[in-house]
């Protein structure tokens, strides 16, 4: 109807319209338990606000080392080195750290070539399941990663982006 969301249809406009369609349907259909329990006290009040303050902190701290300490041109010189740290950190099992990454890639501060590599090691909290399984496979899963991701970084590295 054009009250939300940018007037004109685009991708933001589609999102909005396919969240909203999504969330109105869970709301209609699912028990009123799973709304308060799971949905609520579990997602909202304790994830979100982990999740807003760990964003918020880590767009804080890149704000001061890019802004304040001047440290842009310390990683523009440093490409190679910045590779094998967004690999490293990407061994993390948890998302979070690759914002930092995402980040300074948003500024320009790092090429695409360092971006894919984190994005190719860091596989969020999808192998937390795994490693509570079986820790010798989890440690093969992220060797691969890292191989690959840092691989794959380093040649579109040495090509240039």
């Amino acid at each position: 109807m054009g009250e939300i969301g940018p007037p004109e249809w685009n991708w933001i406009r589609v999102s909005i319209l396919i969240v909203s369609a999504l969330a109105l349907f869970v709301v209609t259909t699912v028990p009123d338990h799973f709304l308060e329990e799971h949905l609520w006290d579990h997602v909202v009040r304790k994830h979100v606000p982990r999740i807003f303050i760990w964003t918020f902190g880590t767009l804080l701290v890149m704000y001061f080392l890019i802004h304040q300490l001047h440290l842009d041109n310390l990683i523009r010189d440093n490409q190679w080195t910045i590779l094998l740290v967004a690999s490293l950190v990407g061994l993390i099992p948890e998302s979070g750290p690759h914002l930092v990454f995402v980040t300074l890639y948003s500024q320009g501060i790092i090429p695409i070539s360092i971006l894919f590599a984190s994005s190719i090691v860091q596989d969020g909290h999808g192998m937390l399941p795994l490693l509570a399984q079986s820790r010798r496979s989890f440690l093969v899963v992220k060797a691969i990663n890292f191989i690959v991701g840092l691989s794959l970084g380093a040649l579109v590295l040495s090509m240039g982006y």
